[in-house]
């Protein structure tokens, strides 16, 4: 068996329950880098410096920090990983169109393994606008019940027209590496 290949850097706890409620669907390995488990919002602004420095600063520290990764005998030790950060919108607007672009990972050791996932304004808004209902005063039992009640492809096709996220990158992703999901397809 395979180490895990994705890393996901959550934003807050929706985003954290959002991909382990998926993870968890699909029976897929996923690792989550967060502040103090979501509780303190890691934001845009924020990224270039933490890819670049630390737990980021090559495969031998990040692999120390999240041991589940996939870690190989080769010159490229994770060449399978892909990161995921999932970030919303509404808290650096001058940066938005840095990460939307890739240019803010482009010193960073894992600039060809990074896709950032964008909400505008947020994820709440996101899932909201695509139909899904999100209640403000419990965002986080509303999105958890939401991966639980709904399958993959429901997901997929509600947010694959949607202009304000990317989110259905990550979706298609974790579809694309999942052997009992690809047998349902």
């Amino acid at each position: 068996m395979s180490g895990c290949r994705t890393l996901v850097v959550a934003q807050g706890k929706s985003e954290i329950v959002f991909c382990k409620g998926i993870a968890s669907n699909l029976k897929m390995l996923l690792e989550v880098d967060s502040e103090d488990k979501g509780e303190t919002c890691i934001q845009i602004r924020q990224l270039e410096e933490r890819f670049s420095s630390g737990t980021y600063a090559s495969e031998h520290e990040l692999h120390k920090a999240f041991g589940k990764l996939e870690y190989l005998d080769e010159e490229v030790k994770m060449p399978r990983l892909r990161i995921f950060p999932i970030m919303d919108t509404d808290d650096s607007p001058q940066e938005k169109k840095s990460y939307r672009t890739d240019n803010m990972f482009k010193t960073s050791v894992f600039k060809d393994r990074i896709t950032p996932i964008f909400n505008t304004p947020n994820i709440d808004a996101v899932l909201t606008e695509c139909g899904f209902e999100i209640n403000p005063n419990n965002k986080i039992r509303s999105i958890h019940k939401l991966v639980n009640n709904h399958e993959l492809n429901e997901l997929i096709n509600a947010l694959k027209d949607c202009r304000n996220s990317n989110l259905v990158v990550f979706l298609n992703y974790c579809a694309s590496i999942t052997p009992e999901y690809q047998k349902k397809v």
